[in-house]
């Protein structure tokens, strides 16, 4: 039997550097939550991006970022277009470390 890695997924524009979501990764692996990082090649917005990684998660969340650094943390039960959290790349750690408290049910960091 073959189980699937329970992970938050990452989209993010393929306009973007990959090394702008390093503190996003940072704040996940802070918090002991793992991720998969995947670029999407077609141009698409944050929010939408971010609702396509929560559809791919086992854990149903997901992170979108767009190319010029707008991210989301989106839920699959949500509607696409209410994402759960809205930031900035600047604060990815943060944001990386929120969606983390989100699957393990702990409150947010502000």
């Amino acid at each position: 039997m073959n189980k699937r890695e329970v992970n938050i997924a990452i989209l993010y524009d393929s306009a973007l550097n990959v090394n702008q979501i390093q503190e996003i990764c940072a704040g996940l692996e802070e918090e002991g939550v793992s991720f998969l990082v995947k670029k999407c090649d077609k141009a698409s917005n944050y929010i939408e991006l971010g609702s396509k990684a929560a559809c791919m998660s086992p854990l149903k969340v997901g992170i979108g970022i767009d190319r010029v650094g707008n991210i989301c943390v989106h839920h699959e039960n949500l509607k696409q277009e209410e994402p759960y959290l809205q930031d900035i790349i600047q604060n990815g750690r943060k944001l990386g470390k929120n969606a983390a408290r989100l699957v393990k049910g702990l409150p947010l960091a502000f």
